[in-house]
């Protein structure tokens, strides 16, 4: 493990977001898996595994911080029995992409500097029709 980065500092609320050694990178890496999302202010690997679902890569490049997101479902919609939206949970983008916004603000990214990539969204599935 000759010139492997030791794990650097996680933010706090990441702490649960899993790491693997990888062989290729020599490196630790990050894997959001589905319903959660990630932000660092290292320079860090992040990885997820796409089919159907949505992630999106957001960065600030001049404050250094970035974070990915994986999602399942476009929107949470309607209201439940006791009058509140039905999940605020990361599953659904529209709340995946805020919590992931909203936590680069408050870590000093500023809206007009985000970069963005978005990548998944695959028909799986022989029945998918096309659009």
């Amino acid at each position: 493990m000759s010139g492997a980065r030791k794990v650097t500092t996680v933010l706090p609320g990441f702490e649960h977001v899993a790491r693997f050694w990888d062989t290729r990178l020599n490196d630790y890496l990050v894997k959001v898996k589905p319903g959660e999302y990630f932000v660092s202010q290292a320079d860090e690997p992040i990885s997820t595994t796409l089919g159907s679902c949505i992630a999106v890569c957001v960065r600030d490049p001049q404050a250094g911080i970035g974070g990915m997101n994986h999602f399942m479902l476009p929107a949470a919609l309607g209201q439940s029995e006791d009058g509140g939206w039905n999940s605020g949970s990361a599953r659904y983008g529209n709340f995946a992409m805020e919590h992931l916004i909203n936590t680069l603000f408050t870590r000093g990214a500023r809206r007009q500097r985000l970069e963005f990539k978005i990548f998944g969204g695959g028909a799986v599935l022989a029945s998918d029709s096309r659009i």
